[in-house]
């Protein structure tokens, strides 16, 4: 039942005077809700057919992409986002975001923050997002928070620079 009303609620805030939510209030309202206990959001959000790619992964469907978001949320104990810049042009939303993760996985737990930005286009019969890119720096997220490879991606930064 509550399932059910959350949902609910999700549908009645994406219409504003009867009209729908445009696809920008659209996206920040789906990543501000998301968490491991509402996977649902992901297939209200995404089209059956999306594409969605980081710099890690590249998914098709939307069954490989909420395969995604549970794995990615298992252990996440707090994520929000701040919205540094938000555009919407027709279909496509960009949003440059920081996000605040905490998780056992990095920082023995402690808050970390990663800058990024997405792109995500809309479209498909229920107008649901079909494309999603996500642009992020890999080094800032993951490879300089373990030791041995910060010290060479410093090491090659350094180089890089003249240094």
């Amino acid at each position: 039942m509550k399932t059910r009303l959350f949902i609910t609620s999700f549908y009645l805030m994406l219409t504003i005077g009867g009209a729908m939510a445009s696809n920008l209030d659209r996206s920040v309202d789906f990543f501000q809700k998301l968490d491991k206990n509402h996977m649902e959001l992901v297939e209200q959000f995404y089209d059956k057919e999306v594409v969605f790619q980081d710099p890690v992964h590249k998914l098709n469907g939307l069954s490989a992409v909420l395969a995604y978001y549970e794995g990615l949320y298992k252990n996440v104990e707090a994520i929000r986002f701040e919205y540094l810049k938000k555009l919407e042009d027709k279909d496509t939303v960009v949003l440059a975001w920081r996000m605040f993760l905490k998780t056992p996985n990095f920082e023995n737990g402690k808050e970390i923050t990663v800058d990024g930005t997405s792109v995500i286009t809309f479209g498909g019969k229920e107008g649901k997002a079909i494309s999603h890119r996500d642009y992020f720096d890999m080094g800032e997220f993951v490879y300089e928070r373990i030791p041995v490879l910060r010290t060479i991606i410093s090491y090659i930064k350094g180089r890089m620079a003249g240094k």
